[in-house]
């Protein structure tokens, strides 16, 4: 489906056109009644259309909206609901349905007039356009059909009222004796709930019938409790009323069967098809125009059914406000950011009849703060301070750090009791370009604008200020580490110097024993060869060069370990 409304579009040939009217299109109405006119559209025929707009104009001297119903229309989908000025004298609607609509006479929309005074008037389309269904959105209106009405005053004679006609009482032995209907059960479709309010004032009726009835007698007052009377209105299951004027009403149903009329069935039915009156809507801030939760002073009543609730519109919010919540005529509305609002205000009375007023009012904002002291850039593991200056002491200080890709952030510091102020941020962050203002929120709720952008560079440090910390303690770790290895390594050879030169004394010894030992054994076996007789040349010789062998080892190795001692205790005091 495709909606495309258009006030002017070119028209394309077709086969039919479509008409856009208002039924009734005549008639005679009297002062201070009430006019219902329904809104039609005649598709022409094929292709059907799929959406309709227009404008219709009438003279807000002679008529007056009291309300719009879209009940029953052809149209489900909304561009522009209809809307009426009572004062521009004007009534606009834009709409559509998914399919197509080939009828000719599709009810759009029922405005109701209020007839204000006497005389000839006419109610009138000043633009429009139909669509059709054909997937070009083709504008196939080819007509108007406009209304002209006569409206006269109240007559001032009073008209007697009827009696109603008296049936013959049937003589006494045509007295049928036997058992009288049941009291009727009233129900309505357009008054479906007894103590509701509705803006339809052509209410309808209807009831069971029964095989054996024979009449069925109905009539509306404004009694509780009345009697339609004994003349039947017909053998009827259901009776439409029209025009019935504003109140509290009553029906009153009867049967009628051989036997006679059975019990009276009442019913209360509520009509009011006038708008509430809403007037004098004005903001009061108090005398402060910084105030951003000034009051709305307006006057709203209606003398029928009474106000329901309220609606408060600003641009697409939509706020319900109670009947409870109005004292006076003052209502307070939620704080609001500085700058220019716009309201409209909606008072419903309990048929949801609408009267709207609109009202446009500034917020004066507070002198924004000022950021004196912010650095260029920081590095991630440093600290951001913001310090600055305000107009206002002991107020809040909202500071959004903002960074691109991420959602807006929002801090809070307070100034001190001479306006100044300071932010430490605690949380570290991360590499960016970040955008900072500030601005200020009093104890009411009052705001300032938004300082200008300052821009803040978060850098990574270096890789020596980021780690040189761990750097350090690694290298006194190894420090430490080396240190006691040489200890150890000095500690290990300590103990083996000693035991090195312990084990040489020990050898030294051992050496002097046994060499000792061996010139015993030399000289005991020399003494025993110096007894014998025939002792040889060579016999001496090996004497001697065993001595010599003896001394010169015994030298040499004592050498040796004296050496090894020299080399130990050299090292050592190395």
């Amino acid at each position: 489906m495709g909606i495309n409304i258009s006030p002017l579009l070119v028209r394309e040939s077709r086969a039919a056109e479509a008409t856009l009217f208002l039924s009734p299109s005549s008639g005679e109405y009297v002062q201070g009644k009430s006019i219902s006119v329904k809104v039609m559209v005649n598709s022409g025929g094929s292709p059907g259309i799929n959406a309709a707009e227009g404008l219709i104009k009438f003279d807000p001297e002679f008529l007056s909206v009291s309300s719009l119903s879209d009940s029953g229309t052809i149209f489900k989908l909304w561009v522009t609901e209809p809307t009426y000025s009572n004062s521009a004298g004007t009534i606009s609607f834009g709409g559509g349905l998914p399919g197509a609509y080939k009828g000719a006479a599709g009810l759009i929309f029922t405005a109701n007039f209020k007839v204000k005074k006497a005389g000839d008037t006419t109610v009138s389309f000043s633009s429009g356009s139909v669509l059709a269904q054909d997937g070009k959105g083709t504008d196939v209106l080819g007509s108007f059909g406009n209304a002209s009405y006569t409206l006269i005053e109240e007559p001032e004679e009073v008209i007697e009222e009827k009696q109603p006609e008296k049936k013959p009482e049937p003589k006494e032995e045509e007295v049928v004796r036997g058992i009288l209907p049941p009291k009727p059960e009233i129900k309505s479709k357009s008054h479906e709930e007894v103590d509701a309010w509705y803006a339809d004032n052509d209410p309808e009726f209807n009831w069971k019938m029964l095989a054996e009835l024979t009449g069925v007698s109905i009539s509306i007052t404004d009694s509780p409790e009345s009697d339609p009377g004994p003349i039947s209105d017909g053998i009827i299951e259901s009776k439409k009323f029209d025009n019935v004027e504003d109140g509290e009403w009553y029906v009153h149903i009867k049967y009628q069967n051989n036997s006679g009329w059975g019990k009276i069935a009442h019913r209360k039915f509520l009509i009011d098809t006038n708008a509430p009156e809403l007037k004098n809507l004005r903001a009061d801030n108090g005398g402060d125009s910084n105030n951003p939760s000034p009051d709305l002073l307006f006057s709203a009543e209606d003398k029928t059914s009474g106000i329901d609730y309220y609606e408060l519109v600003k641009g697409t919010d939509v706020k319900r406000v109670e009947v409870g919540e109005v004292t006076g005529g003052k209502y307070t509305v939620d704080r609001l950011d500085p700058g220019e609002h716009k309201f409209q205000l909606i008072a419903y009375d309990k048929a949801q009849n609408s009267a709207s007023s609109s009202i446009s009012f500034f917020v004066e904002p507070l002198k924004s703060p000022i950021i004196s002291d912010i650095p260029g850039s920081i590095k991630t593991n440093q600290e951001l301070v913001i310090r600055g200056k305000s107009f206002y002491p002991d107020v809040t200080i909202n500071i959004s750090i903002a960074k691109s890709e991420k959602e807006l952030e929002v801090y809070t510091t307070r100034t001190d009791e001479e306006g100044n102020w300071s932010y430490f941020h605690q949380d570290k962050l991360e590499k960016g370009n970040y955008e900072v203002r500030a601005w200020i929120v009093d104890d009411r709720g009052a705001q300032s604008f938004k300082t200008a952008k300052h821009i803040l560079l978060v850098v990574s440090p270096s890789i020596i200020e980021a780690y040189g910390l761990i750097i350090i303690l690694i290298l006194l770790l190894i420090i430490i580490g080396l240190c006691t290895y040489i200890w150890f390594i000095k500690h290990k050879f300590g103990e083996e110097r000693i035991r090195i030169a312990r084990e040489t004394e020990e050898a030294k010894l051992k050496l002097g024993e046994i060499f000792t030992a061996l010139r015993e054994e030399v000289e005991e076996l020399m003494a025993l060869a110096d007894k014998k007789t025939g002792l040889s040349e060579s016999e001496k010789r090996v004497k001697d060069k065993l001595q010599d062998a003896l001394d010169i080892s015994e030298e040499f190795i004592g050498k040796e370990i004296e050496d090894v001692n020299k080399e130990i205790h050299l090292k050592h005091k190395k």
